[in-house]
């Protein structure tokens, strides 16, 4: 009997250790069963993202803003209208046009491309106000890499232009007097790295006269432009062939030649400037739609399918021929290869001609 007490507290030591591994156990059981419920829940949401984003069928739920970084009338503005209207009728949503003009488009570009990657923010663009701008700036908020291209719905030659009496009936007759008078060739443009500037020096180049004899009339754009040419205030002057249409056809404006490989519908009497001796004049205008770095694949497909639909549609391409503008429609991928080949060929003018200082 002497050795029941110590019996009994080895007995209880026992349990009381066994008590301790059975709740470690159930410890570990515990802690492994919420680390598989935590996985499992945060599987099945990563699923729920995944599948929101890949699944655009309820997009656009809300009103959409497609900003225009000019002021309103304007080429790309007027067209974005016309867009606008078309796909608030495609998708039963507004889509509403909205102006943010500064710094050469830069103010507008900016806000959308530093917006929410959401859809609900899109921009209407040019080759001025993208390639040109980027081309010629070091210091803007933004860069090719923010941009999600998602197509184009027009791309037209620039057309170079001379007052409706003009001594110049060619390209021709003009390229012999600017050989002889270089120094007393006088041109429009928005700025010294814009896409008009571009345009002249490509052309000045391609008959072998020096670009620096020049000299650059400034102006606020085509609404300044083509009365400077009209006026006689210059003696030639660049604009996209929408927007020298209506003073072209009412005999104030004369159109010698157009830039690109082919003769615009517009005009098919009018020459190229390769045809009138002039080869390697490559400028072109496009207008286009873009949504920021980062937007849903779903959603960019959705904007191209949808500028896809309207550009085949009958309604669309006659409204654009009542405004005078050529169609183009580019993929997200060839409008991307375009803005990069653009944008190699402007930044090496900039570098050839010393354009930044």
């Amino acid at each position: 009997m002497p050795d029941r007490p110590k019996a009994l507290l080895r007995d209880r030591r026992s349990i009381g250790k066994k008590g301790k591994v059975t709740k470690m156990i159930r410890r570990r059981i515990l802690g492994l069963a919420l680390g598989v419920f935590t996985a499992t829940m945060g599987a099945a949401l990563t699923q729920q993202v995944v599948a929101a984003s890949s699944d655009a069928s309820d997009y656009p739920s809300k009103p959409v803003q497609l900003v225009v970084p000019f002021t309103a009338g304007g080429g790309t503005d007027v067209i974005s209208r016309v867009v606008a209207t078309f796909l608030s009728q495609k998708w039963g949503k507004a889509v509403n046009v909205v102006n943010r003009p500064g710094a050469g488009g830069a103010t507008g570009t900016s806000d959308v491309l530093k917006s929410n990657a959401d859809g609900y923010v899109a921009l209407a663009h040019n080759g001025s106000s993208t390639e040109a701008l980027i081309a010629g700036n070091t210091n803007l908020p933004f860069s090719i890499r923010d941009y999600r291209f998602v197509a184009t719905v027009i791309n037209e030659p620039f057309g170079l232009l001379v007052k409706a009496d003009s001594p110049f009936k060619s390209l021709k007759e003009l390229n012999d007097w600017v050989k002889a008078n270089p120094d007393q060739l006088t041109f429009g443009s928005t700025g010294p790295t814009s896409i008009q500037t571009f345009t002249v020096i490509q052309w000045l180049d391609s008959i072998g006269v020096d670009f620096a004899k020049a000299r650059l009339v400034p102006s606020n754009g085509g609404g300044e432009l083509l009365p400077q040419i009209a006026g006689g205030h210059v003696i030639v002057g660049f604009q996209d062939v929408t927007g020298a249409t209506p003073l072209v056809k009412a005999g104030k404006l004369k159109l010698l030649a157009v830039t690109g490989t082919q003769r615009t519908s517009l005009f098919p009497d009018v020459p190229t400037f390769a045809e009138e001796g002039a080869p390697g004049v490559t400028t072109h205008f496009w207008s286009g739609f873009s949504l920021p770095a980062g937007t849903p694949d779903a959603i960019a497909q959705k904007w191209e399918a949808a500028l896809k639909d309207i550009m085949n549609d009958p309604a669309f391409l006659d409204k654009l021929k009542s405004i005078n503008a050529q169609g183009g429609f580019l993929d997200s991928t060839a409008f991307a290869q375009m803005i990069s080949h653009d944008m190699d060929t402007y930044k090496q003018i900039v570098k050839d001609k010393s354009l930044i200082k």
